[in-house]
Parts: structure tokens; C-alpha cells; sequence
């Protein structure tokens, strides 16, 4: 997948606390799909 912000990049996927996510080498920016931001807060520690 292409980046949204930069167009050009692909998205590198890698995962975070079981969570895989997407994120731009260029703008840094990070696009999360359906639910994983949910999932990413329930495993976070508070």
C-alpha cells in the first residue's frame, strides 16, 4: 500500500505489541486498519 500523505512511498509493515501496522520511511506517518488502534490501547499499559 501506498502512502496516503506522500504517494509515492510503500508503506513498511511491522508489528507492535501483536498488532501489525503500516508506516511511511519518508513522513514517518503511521496508518493503523480497522480496530488496531483499539487493540494496540488494550494491550497498553497504564
Amino acid at each position: 500500500m501506498q502512502c496516503p500523505v506522500c504517494k509515492d512511498p510503500q508503506l513498511v509493515m511491522t508489528e507492535r505489541q501483536g498488532v501489525e501496522i503500516g508506516y511511511c520511511p519518508q513522513c514517518r506517518g503511521v496508518w493503523l486498519d480497522r480496530g488496531e488502534l483499539d487493540k494496540l490501547i488494550e494491550k497498553s499499559i497504564w
